[in-house]
């Protein structure tokens, strides 16, 4: 799932997911979402409160929305057109799809996940449904959870299209999911902290309105291109065809490309231990200790950056991490020689 900055609305935050550089993103609404949770989380509640929306493939245009440009993907419009006959074929294709995607992940990168979350895992989500597309609003995935339920939509595209949106929302499924509730009943109400992999967001619920406030979220960037580059990774498993496809498509292509960097950098355990397994601070520690204080926070700010609704500043975030992943090669090359 994914995060970026608050709009203090009376929704959920939400993610997205583009299909090509020039993607365009309109306003960084919150979309309505649900807590996402797992058998560790610290606190249950019984009231709802609105959590992190993950959606996938295609071009954003705010909030839970992705707009598809036929003319800027791999396949034109035969990637719209090329639809399966009916709603009930497409929902036998996603639900495979699925279920081979937590194999996937398991057998990948089991060794980073707890044994409580493998439990969660091997369950497969809650609820999973190919829904007919909308080409109007152009969203091809979602994924959220409430009160420790999680779904799962995927638009019926093209088979091709369906299986790499549905590798992409199960990693957020997959990925560390905890949700920590502190009452604050002098305020009416409480707060909520939730982490979806590398995001990490944070609102008010008021226990008398219903209504969420005060969104805070880090990460976004980060998250979304880890999540692409494990998607990815995945499929290239599967087949070189479907790995070069994959890349082709340029989802989130500069936060993806700037994790590749990353993975390189800081090595494939450390970053999998952050997604897969919550220990987002040991990556932390461990960047700040080659490039200095603040060097994480300055590289995830970065981060955030180059999945912005302008192309221009998506190019200075890359730029930006990319300078930053330097700083640190130099510090290990140098400790090297050392």
């Amino acid at each position: 799932m994914s995060e970026i900055s608050g709009g203090g609305s009376n929704e959920g935050t939400s993610s997205g997911t583009e299909m090509d550089n020039s993607a365009e993103v309109g306003s960084s609404v919150e979309t309505g979402g649900a807590s996402e949770m797992n058998g560790a989380n610290e606190v249950v509640t019984s009231s709802e409160t609105n959590g992190a929306v993950e959606i996938g493939s295609a071009k954003e245009t705010g909030g839970n929305e992705i707009a598809i440009n036929p003319e800027q993907t791999s396949h034109g419009m035969n990637q719209i057109l090329e639809t399966p006959t009916t709603l009930e074929q497409a929902q036998i294709s996603v639900e495979h799809f699925h279920n081979q995607s937590i194999a996937q992940i398991l057998d990948m990168n089991g060794k980073y996940i707890s044994e409580a979350d493998r439990g969660r895992i091997e369950d497969g989500v809650n609820s999973i449904k190919a829904i007919e597309h909308n080409p109007n609003s152009g969203r091809s995935g979602a994924f959220r959870t409430m009160n420790g339920k999680s779904s799962i939509e995927v638009s019926a595209l093209s088979k091709d299209q369906m299986e790499r949106t549905t590798k992409h929302e199960t990693n957020h499924f997959a990925s560390k999911n905890r949700e920590i509730i502190v009452p604050m009943p002098d305020k009416g109400g409480h707060m909520v902290y939730q982490t979806v992999g590398m995001r990490h967001t944070s609102w008010f619920h008021n226990n008398t309105t219903g209504e969420n406030s005060g969104f805070e979220t880090k990460g976004r960037g980060l998250n979304e291109g880890m999540t692409t580059m494990y998607t990815n990774e995945q499929l290239s498993a599967l087949s070189k065809e479907k790995g070069e496809a994959a890349e082709r498509e340029g989802v989130y292509s500069h936060a993806t490309e700037v994790c590749k960097q990353l993975q390189e950098t800081m090595g494939k355990d450390a970053l999998g231990d952050a997604y897969y397994g919550g220990k987002t601070m040991a990556l932390q520690e461990k960047m700040d200790a080659m490039g200095g204080k603040g060097t994480f926070e300055q590289f995830q700010s970065s981060m955030d950056k180059t999945i912005s609704k302008d192309y221009a500043e998506r190019v200075q975030g890359m730029k930006e991490a990319q300078a930053i992943l330097a700083k640190l090669d130099e510090m290990n090359n140098g400790g090297n020689a050392a």
